[in-house]
């Protein structure tokens, strides 16, 4: 069985334009995008961590960061785009991830993907981390059968909902977080410039 983990990114953010390729205040010069990345490949349940980026010349800035790693496709078509980049690299369960999201916890990969297995899901994704922090978990014959049968343009734009919105249909499983409930609403995500001013604090309070 191989287990990837998929972040998609692009640089097309209205709010916050190229966030993915904004800079945060650690040593290396690390932007937002490498470092989800490498936060990422520290868990050890995933045999592969991969960018899916969407086939416009202006998100050749995130492919060329990660050479042999990226996968590019459809830029609206999302879910297909998803399904594409795990098939290329012959994946069994996948971790989405997003390019938005530089506090991704290793370990909370590594428990949801621990719970996935053992329960047999065919969708998981962890509940109660502070916003940017939880994580979602497929299995490919579940994520195959919502590019095919997905037809509502949300669930088209995005990878899950086609899935969630059939709990008689699909196994979905629910990982809760031990956050304190204070933290829950904390935001670390990146869709603001007030989020990006937060993100900065964070890392350089650590760096």
């Amino acid at each position: 069985m191989k287990l990837g983990a998929i972040i998609q990114a692009r640089c097309g953010s209205s709010r916050l334009p190229d966030k993915a390729l904004l800079p945060l205040p650690i040593t290396g010069r690390t932007n937002v995008i490498q470092h989800i990345v490498r936060r990422a490949s520290h868990a050890t349940t995933l045999d592969q961590v991969i960018v899916a980026t969407p086939d416009t010349p202006e998100d050749e800035r995130i492919t060329s960061l990660f050479p042999g790693q990226c996968f590019r496709g459809d830029e609206d078509h999302v879910l297909r785009r998803f399904l594409d980049a795990a098939t290329a690299q012959g994946l069994d369960v996948v971790v989405r991830l997003t390019g938005d999201n530089p506090c991704i916890d290793p370990a909370w990969i590594d428990r949801a993907v621990e719970a996935h297995l053992s329960g047999g899901f065919d969708c998981s994704h962890t509940s109660g981390l502070p916003i940017g922090t939880n994580v979602e978990v497929l299995s490919m014959s579940a994520l195959a059968t919502a590019y095919r049968e997905a037809k509502d343009p949300y669930e088209i734009e995005h990878v899950t909902p086609f899935l969630y919105r059939r709990p008689d249909r699909f196994r979905i499983g629910q990982l809760e977080g031990a956050a304190d409930p204070a933290l829950q609403d904390l935001r670390l995500t990146l869709d603001y410039p007030s989020d990006y001013g937060l993100l900065n604090l964070i890392f350089g309070w650590f760096s």
